[in-house]
């Protein structure tokens, strides 16, 4: 756990979780993205818990307003009050188990369970007045619940026990409970508040340390360690889902695939390490022109990335790459051994291709896997574009033919 917790956000330039980990953020609240993430991952993690306490906070409530029916205790505030509970308590409990429970669950909970408790810590406060001291056994379940069992956050929780006790103490007096009765449950009521209130803090700060580590540990997954950027897996994932919602949306891809010229050079002679700060520094100029929530930029491979723009014409994404060709040469990293020129260059194959039912995204990307083939062909340092109507002359898996590019 330490080692992840310590993990330099510039090795993971994009991703929140380890920025929040570098800040120590467990133990406050996080940037409001993520905040919604976890509020929404924790709240998740706990509904078979909170469905069952629902259901058992109503069956408690029909079993007490039973036995008061038997004893004969019911006045017109009683009733008032159970009802409340009871329709309360049911109304949380269905919400609980329908499939809004994600949307509309917390949002209820924040204000029905500190006002159930409310109404239910005053019924108890009259009933042990009347003699029923038996009851007051319920006060330091009321104190639990809100932390542990309905799935409140911190704040919602500390307010439901701290109204409890008030409620409970207000109603004890006018009732006329016992004053030492009254003192004792007061000290007890507070001690335990505070007792739940630390253990919730301390579950919380694991639990929101465990959601920023299993959240970087996914981003990781999808990254390539070099580079920092998507991986290839990631990029074939997207690749897909975006074909497809670019066949329903009746939209253009451009596919990007880029490739450092003369790399295996370079790492001859400048050796290994200076070859990987050769590819991060190309990799963190790349990133800056790809930047759209959906377009992606990811390592492909050896030295070669890919990119994918949505919806973009043909003009507009030879001019991205043409750009990105130029801020690498202007990056000035010396290249003795390059037969192109005196830095790193790199070689841009573009495919735009109109996306329909009878494509595929794999053809588009070996579609700009044979525009970066001419490219190199035709010296390097370059952009070429293969466009929608070039689409027909694809052969999957098998270059064209150089002299015939062009003529299709």
């Amino acid at each position: 756990m330490g080692t992840v917790a310590q993990l330099n956000p510039d090795t993971s330039p994009d991703s929140p979780y380890a920025i929040e980990l570098q800040r120590n953020a467990a133990n406050r609240r996080f940037c409001p993205r993520l905040e919604a993430e976890y509020g929404r991952a924790r709240l998740m993690e706990g509904r078979a818990l909170v469905r069952v306490t629902c259901a058992l906070a109503v069956l408690v409530a029909i079993l007490r307003g039973v036995e008061q029916a038997v004893r004969g205790s019911w006045n017109a505030s009683l009733v008032v009050a159970f009802g409340l509970v009871i329709a309360s308590s049911a109304v949380l409990a269905a919400i609980a188990w329908s499939p809004a429970f994600e949307r509309v669950y917390l949002p209820l909970a924040r204000i029905v369970v500190p006002l159930r408790n409310t109404l239910v810590a005053a019924h108890i406060a009259a009933a042990a007045a009347r003699g029923q001291l038996e009851v007051l056994m319920a006060l330091p379940v009321m104190l639990v619940g809100p932390f542990f069992f309905f799935g409140l956050r911190f704040p919602t929780a500390l307010a439901a026990g701290l109204l409890t006790i008030v409620s409970f103490l207000t109603a004890a007096l006018f009732c006329g409970l016992a004053l030492p009765v009254v003192i004792h449950c007061g000290v007890f009521l507070a001690l335990a508040v505070i007792a739940c209130a630390m253990a919730a803090r301390h579950f919380e700060r694991r639990s929101r340390t465990g959601f920023l580590e299993d959240g970087l540990i996914a981003d990781l997954a999808q990254h390539d360690a070099l580079t920092g950027m998507k991986n290839r897996r990631v990029f074939d994932e997207h690749l897909a889902h975006l074909w497809q919602q670019a066949v329903q949306d009746r939209r253009v891809i451009a596919v990007l695939v880029l490739d450092v010229d003369h790399f295996k050079a370079y790492n001859d002679r400048y050796g290994h390490l200076a070859g990987d700060l050769a590819l991060r520094r190309v990799a963190q100029t790349i990133q800056r022109f790809v930047r759209r929530p959906m377009d992606l930029m990811a390592r492909y491979g050896g030295e070669e990335f890919a990119a994918i723009l949505y919806d973009v014409e043909a003009d507009q994404a030879k001019e991205v790459a043409e750009r990105i060709c130029r801020a690498v040469a202007e990056l000035a990293i010396e290249h003795r051994d390059s037969r192109t020129a005196v830095a790193v260059t790199i070689s841009v194959g573009v495919a735009v291709v109109n996306a329909t039912a009878d494509r595929s995204a794999r053809g588009a990307l070996q579609l700009a896997d044979q525009a970066l083939y001419e490219a190199k062909v035709r010296g390097r340092n370059r952009v070429e574009l293969r466009d929608d109507e070039e689409y027909r002359s694809l052969v999957t898996g098998v270059f064209a033919n150089p002299s015939r590019v062009g003529r299709v």
